[in-house]
């Protein structure tokens, strides 16, 4: 007896009979066929990739090992041709340890003749400056500083007698030392009367700070000093402005 089979939706009365009659080991053998199929392509895809990315590493290898031997190449050549120039690099060095020697060494030099100089000159005239005495700190010892509190830091000490023919207005004198570059203070000593010379004679006791210092070795420090000495110019002169504002504005509201 024919069956009844649905086929594109509409269904076939009387068609073929159809029955798979194998048994079921051998479909699963056919599948098995074609999953070993499968992965034996899969196997050879797998070694095909490994070895092109072998390939692929051992020509950058190559390649990189080529710039390497270059580079080293390059690099000896470059030391040979430094080798030249030994004497010179041995001279480079000499000089560098100069300059630094010179550095350290001038490190505390203070121009004394024009410092003693700029003494003279803040003076009153008829007044004479002698028996100049220094002590100041070295390269490798520091000056004594103070133990008196609110006393400035200092770098050395200038002990001079000046002498004068009519009787010193001395508090005058110390505000014009006052005045001179790397000034800490200054303390007289008693006004005497030299009866052989028939002057005055008053001895000063000076202590100055870095600022006083040469530097001639040192130009990063000198300018860094000439940066801070004009930032407080500056700074002086916007304070003097400001007064004078406060002054201006002040008296104009008195006067309303």
């Amino acid at each position: 007896m024919s069956g009844k089979k649905q086929s594109n939706g509409r269904l076939v009365v009387g068609g073929p009979a159809q029955a798979n009659l194998l048994p079921p080991e051998v479909g699963i053998a056919a599948q098995a066929r074609v999953m070993r199929r499968t992965a034996s392509v899969l196997v050879v895809l797998s070694v095909v990739l490994v070895l092109a990315a072998y390939a692929a590493v051992s020509v950058l290898t190559v390649v990189e090992q080529g710039r390497l031997d270059a580079a080293n190449l390059r690099t000896d050549e470059l030391v040979q041709e430094q080798s030249k120039y030994s004497e010179v690099q041995q001279v480079q060095s000499m000089l560098a340890a100069a300059n630094a020697a010179q550095q350290v060494g001038t490190s505390t030099e203070i121009d004394w003749k024009a410092y003693l100089v700029s003494i003279q000159k803040s003076l009153p005239s008829g007044t004479l400056v002698t028996n100049v005495s220094a002590e100041t700190a070295t390269p490798i010892a520091d000056f004594v500083q103070p133990s008196v509190p609110l006393q400035g830091d200092r770098i050395g000490e200038l002990r001079f007698t000046a002498t004068s023919t009519s009787l010193p207005n001395v508090e005058t004198w110390l505000d014009a030392l006052a005045k001179l570059t790397g000034y800490v203070d200054a303390t007289p000593g008693s006004v005497s009367l030299n009866p052989q010379s028939g002057l005055y004679e008053v001895t000063i006791t000076m202590h100055i700070n870095a600022d006083a210092l040469l530097l001639r070795f040192d130009e990063e420090a000198l300018a860094a000093r000439e940066q801070a000495a004009a930032d407080k110019e500056a700074a002086t002169e916007d304070a003097a402005s400001t007064d004078d504002g406060s002054s201006t504005d002040a008296g104009t509201s008195g006067d309303e």
